[in-house]
């Protein structure tokens, strides 16, 4: 926690020419260097990855911040009937906790199960299951596991790292030999962090074409905008089975919640883009884009069928209706929320 004030003082110069001009400014400095400490380590206590038991399963969900493997030894102690792990929407995180829970994972001979997206010591962590699945959790466009590289604070990879710590033999092993080596020495030398390699469930091909998704970090669309490739999670080793369960806390999910407020109206399947009230071409070509977008999100269509608008994240409800509203010059009703259509003709 102190590492910031270590480095102030390092810097002998500095802080020399500030003790030299005001010994006041020093007295300054500390008292903004320990707020700045007290927020930092309010903001990672907020951030933090959460480790949840229901019933025989953990859940985990957040950043990795380096403090989860004593979490999981802990959860496992006190249920030892853990039998899966869900990896919830997560970027990752540090690197060595990665491979230290999905090593713990093995050990126990348990499943994981990704809901939402796994990317980065989160992937590390779902491989270590003996057996690898999706949950359905979220919609399968929107449920991945992301694979790169060790990376430093700014965001550039670090081959150093990778190699110290084994990453390319580890994921060789940890998929149980299936992995594509040209493949992963592909992904484990991405040059930014935004970038992976993502595995989606394999029945996403059925509308794609692809299933799996390199992304350089380049993309504005991720992953689906990303270089499609011909090949499988399954097929890789990334997975085990093919089924998608449930997570214990589904219908606890925000998305889930909102869809309890806002029931199917019947009209149509979220997918059916033959069914959305639009008669022009570039507004059924932003519903397929608002398709791809992630939750919380919202369209809206008017009664002329040549307006629309849609939109995701907070008040996305409400900013959907009101940009409709402001290009039909009318009050519009919605279509979707989440993946749901809602629409009464």
């Amino acid at each position: 926690m102190f590492k910031l004030i270590r480095n102030l003082f390092r810097h002998r110069v500095r802080l020399g020419y500030v003790l030299v001009r005001s010994r006041r400014q020093f007295y300054w400095l500390l008292k903004v260097v320990f707020s700045i400490v007290l927020l930092l380590d309010g903001a990672l206590v907020a951030c933090a990855m959460e480790v949840t038991v229901v019933g025989n399963s953990l859940i985990l969900s957040g950043p990795v911040i380096g403090d989860e493997l004593a979490k999981v030894r802990d959860a496992f102690a006190k249920t030892p009937t853990i039998d899966v792990a869900v990896l919830r929407n997560s970027w990752g995180g540090d690197s060595w906790t990665g491979y230290r829970v999905g090593e713990l994972f093995r050990d126990k001979g348990i499943t994981t199960a990704v809901s939402g997206y796994c990317v980065s010591s989160c992937s590390r962590m779902f491989l270590g299951g003996r057996q690898r699945m999706f949950t359905d959790d979220y919609p399968a466009l929107q449920t991945f596991v992301g694979f790169h590289g060790h990376y430093d604070s700014a965001g550039k990879l670090n081959l150093r790292s990778v190699n110290e710590q084994g990453l390319y033999g580890w994921i060789i092993k940890y998929s149980d030999g299936k992995a594509d080596e040209a493949l992963v020495k592909r992904w484990i030398n991405i040059e930014k962090n935004t970038g992976a390699a993502n595995f989606l469930h394999p029945e996403v091909a059925a509308s794609r074409k692809a299933s799996v998704f390199f992304c350089t970090g380049n993309e504005g669309n991720q992953p689906m905008g990303c270089e499609p490739l011909a090949t499988s999670a399954i097929d890789r080793g990334v997975i085990t089975d093919s089924r998608r369960i449930s997570s214990p806390d589904q219908l606890t999910l925000p998305h889930r919640l909102r869809a309890q407020q806002n029931p199917s109206s019947g009209h149509g399947d979220i997918d059916d883009v033959g069914k959305i009230p639009l008669d022009l071409v570039d507004g059924v070509n932003n519903y397929k884009r608002f398709l791809d977008s992630s939750f919380p999100r919202a369209f809206a269509v008017s009664a002329t069928r040549r307006h629309w608008a849609w939109n995701k994240g907070a008040n996305d409800v409400s900013e959907a209706l009101r940009r409709c509203a402001e290009r039909a010059g009318q009050a519009c009703m919605l279509y979707a929320v989440d993946e749901t259509v809602v629409y009464r003709p």
